[in-house]
């Protein structure tokens, strides 16, 4: 094949996989049981309102076909676990699209939405940011001010565990802007 063919090919070898990433994939989740019997599918809350077709995401990961790591349907999952509960042959797929979600996001390919998320996360300790009016009104139904999140521990001075959790949770790739994709594309 000549080059180019070759950059564009849509399956990949043995060669251009991470072997450990599909060893994680294989020790957690079962998926070489799979029998595609669309059971996850059907389960799929998440799928009957959305384009997010889970035995579609697990046929692509057992051919090895890597566009599924460019998908975004992989970032629709509300990892409810409804498919797992209900797979007659104990797959895992909430957790081989969350193995998929941490690969995709070390190669730079995270949801807008997930990586908003993060960012709440890093700043304010939970995933929705808490307002001055949010404030107020939790004071009003007797709630503390803010909600027990772990940046307490800050506040208390024993937070070694959030470093750790620092160290991978906030690791994420910087957005690329288009302008220099599309420059990367024309390089190439």
């Amino acid at each position: 094949m000549s080059e180019t063919k070759e950059e564009h090919r849509e399956y990949k070898t043995d060669e251009d996989f991470d072997r450990a990433f599909f060893k994680d994939i294989e020790r957690k989740t079962n998926i070489w049981q799979c029998i595609q019997c669309g059971t996850c599918t059907a389960s799929c809350e998440s799928g009957r309102w959305t384009a997010l077709k889970t035995r579609s995401i697990i046929r692509k990961v057992c051919l090895g076909d890597l566009t599924v790591l460019k998908d975004p349907d992989i970032w629709l999952c509300t990892t409810c676990y409804n498919c797992y509960e209900r797979c007659p042959r104990d797959v895992r797929p909430t957790d081989v699209i969350m193995e998929l979600r941490n690969y995709a996001t070390k190669l730079g390919n995270i949801s807008p939405n997930h990586r908003a998320v993060v960012g709440y996360l890093q700043k304010f300790g939970h995933a929705v940011p808490i307002n001055d009016e949010v404030r107020k009104r939790r004071v009003e139904l007797g709630l503390e001010e803010l909600p027990p999140t772990a940046f307490k521990f800050k506040q208390e001075g024993d937070d070694k565990d959030l470093k750790k959790f620092e160290e991978h949770l906030f690791d994420l790739p910087p957005v690329e802007d288009k302008e220099e994709k599309k420059e990367k594309k024309e390089e190439k």
